[in-house]
């Protein structure tokens, strides 16, 4: 039977254990040939993570390449030791390890060859860990232990023992055991049997609560910055909460800085107070953004922002747009609400207009959303809009005005904001006028988006589509703005941004009642920014559904992965014949 108490780290035994090995290699021995370092080489049928082991352990790296007289022998020493260590710390306590010497010969350095029989692999046969103290009901413990991979069966390894007393000794820390200890922890492995028992005693003692939570001075009112605090006074203490408060604070636009920590653990009361230093960002900013696309050509954005416009954190906003086919300046003003990180009131108006190659439109719009984020992450958007319109569309020109009550719902989920490998968008917004309410004209419409992006082999493939459905009488009574069109960038490649849709007689694009576009695509990485993809495009805009006449597209192009995200340029052609290849630039997040 061997005990083996408070084991030192693998790196550490390692870095200890070849002290030295490491001076030997580099005290009056030769200089190394240039470029050229010792070879070893493992016979073996080892499973790769145990070869891997073995291999950084014993590595010959700092090992002069003609060594010294006399050196051999310690050399063989050392790489046998370290071999052992490393079959030990992965289970393998009784290897056969023959290492065999070569000689340095001309330029080539020497080598050792390891010849390892493995034997038979030691298996946990027993976890014993007792809890002295509150943490026994604390459920975080216990999902620890049974996340560590020391289940009575499972093989032994050394580096999953260290890590569930770092887990353990860790947890006491963050979920306020400010007494606790692990008193105890030892590995008993018996070679004879290929079985090892893991003991471990935790004395947690109780567990402390939050005492008072003091928050520096700071020019907003009390009851918005207590509203981010994700813990409270009297709560059992839960470091994770503070890295959430943390977070929240950080989440908002008013602090540039958050520090949450300790301040004073309290042995009679059993609490721990929590001190918040908040630095305040400045209350003006400039805003600028520019942007290309073929569909709207060069784009610029200016704007002005305040942060907080009173202590009550309401936050204002103004700003201008333009580019060759669209002009607009636009307001607006947020409130914050109950809980400021996921609920606020939004009133705001815009003067957008827009020329394309199908349609002119002057709009003026002035409305109010109630956005909240559920705990599910999705977010929920209920408006109030109203909408004034000058538009000419082919062989219309009119004005319209609606009220338009609506709803959205949408959520992004992603490995990564900027290039994700897997995440998804979802989205559906609804919206209608009526004319007994003060609009022109009724009609209710249902707008949905998807967006999946899954990783494939080495690249990604990105898929995406849209479907829209207006239920009117006339798509003549719907304002420009509120009508489907097809092609461009983002919808259809291979055809002018808005170019798809029904027509009139004099084969004029008017838009359409209801719109469905579908796209697949796949990009590889050929280097650290740059990728190359291939894609396909379908879809259109129509009023009847036994008139859908897909359009259908196919392409390529190049992605650069720019900080502020992919930059696209693609070539692509429409497959109905005679059309030219056109080209599509554009940049932005993926998702």
């Amino acid at each position: 039977m061997r005990t083996e108490r408070r084991r030192r780290p693998l790196a550490l035994r390692a870095l200890l254990s070849g002290l030295p090995l490491v001076l030997a290699f580099t005290v009056n021995a030769p200089a190394r040939a240039a470029d050229k370092e010792p070879v070893l080489t493992i016979k073996s049928d080892l499973r790769d993570e145990v070869r891997d082991n073995v291999r950084v352990l014993v590595g010959l790296d700092d090992a002069a390449c003609q060594p010294g007289p006399g050196q051999k022998a310690l050399i063989l020493r050392q790489v046998r030791n370290r071999s052992e260590e490393a079959m030990q710390a992965l289970g393998y306590y009784q290897p056969d390890i023959v290492p065999q010497w070569r000689d340095a010969t001309g330029d080539a350095c020497f080598g050792v060859t390891l010849t390892i029989t493995p034997g038979p692999r030691t298996k946990v046969e027993t976890l014993s860990i007792t809890f002295n103290g509150e943490a026994q009901q604390d459920p975080a413990f216990q999902n620890a232990i049974d996340k560590a991979g020391l289940s009575p069966g499972d093989p032994l390894r050394h580096d999953r023992y260290e890590a569930l007393k770092r887990r353990l000794q860790q947890l006491l820390i963050d979920r306020g055991y400010a007494e606790g200890s692990l008193s105890t922890h030892r590995l008993e492995v018996d070679r004879a049997r290929h079985l090892a028992r893991v003991v471990m005693v935790v004395d947690s003692g109780p567990r402390y609560s939050v005492g008072e939570i003091i928050i520096n001075e700071v020019p907003l009112d009390p009851r918005l910055v207590n509203a981010y605090l994700r813990f409270a006074s009297g709560e059992p203490f839960n470091n994770e909460r503070l890295l959430a408060t943390q977070q929240a604070y950080m989440g908002t636009s008013y602090f540039s800085a958050a520090r949450l920590e300790r301040s004073k653990v309290n042995a009679d009361s059993k609490t721990i107070d929590v001190g918040i230093n908040l630095t305040m960002r400045n209350r003006w900013a400039l805003l600028t953004g520019v942007g290309v696309s073929t569909d709207t050509g060069p784009r610029l954005r200016l704007g002005i922002e305040n942060r907080r416009i009173n202590s009550a954190g309401h936050r204002a906003r103004a700003e201008t747009e333009l580019s060759d086919l669209r002009q607009g300046v636009g307001a607006n003003y947020q409130i914050p609400l109950r809980d400021p990180n996921t609920e606020r009131l939004d009133l705001h108006t815009r003067y957008l207009n827009e020329i394309t190659d199908t349609r002119e439109s002057e709009t003026i719009s002035t409305g109010v959303d109630y956005i909240r984020e559920l705990p599910s992450k999705w977010v929920v958007t209920t408006s109030l809009e109203y909408l004034q319109e000058n538009f000419d569309v082919a062989d219309q020109a009119d004005h319209i005005e609606l009220i338009m009550p609506g709803i959205q719902i949408s959520r992004v989920h992603s490995d990564d904001p900027i290039y994700p490998r897997w995440g998804w968008r979802l989205g559906v917004k609804v919206r209608g006028a009526h004319e007994s309410l003060a609009s022109s004209s009724s009609f209710v419409q249902a707008d949905s988006w998807a967006k999946l992006v899954v990783p494939l082999g080495k690249g990604r493939l990105l898929t995406r589509a849209e479907v829209g459905y207006t239920e009117i009488d006339n798509v003549r009574n719907l304002p420009a703005s509120l009508r489907f069109f097809a092609g461009g960038d983002s919808s259809v490649r291979g055809f002018a941004y808005e170019s798809l849709g029904p027509t009139n007689d004099d084969d004029e694009v008017i838009g359409g009642r209801h719109l469905l576009v579908t796209s697949v695509e796949y990009d590889r990485p050929i280097s650290r920014q740059w990728s190359l993809a291939v894609f396909s495009d379908a879809g259109n805009a129509f009023n009847d559904f036994n008139d859908y006449d897909v359009e259908r597209s196919a392409g390529f192009g190049v992605r650069w992965r720019s900080p502020l995200g992919p930059i696209r340029l693609d070539l692509a052609r429409g497959l109905s014949g005679g059309d030219t290849w056109r080209l599509h630039l554009s940049m932005g997040p993926d998702l």
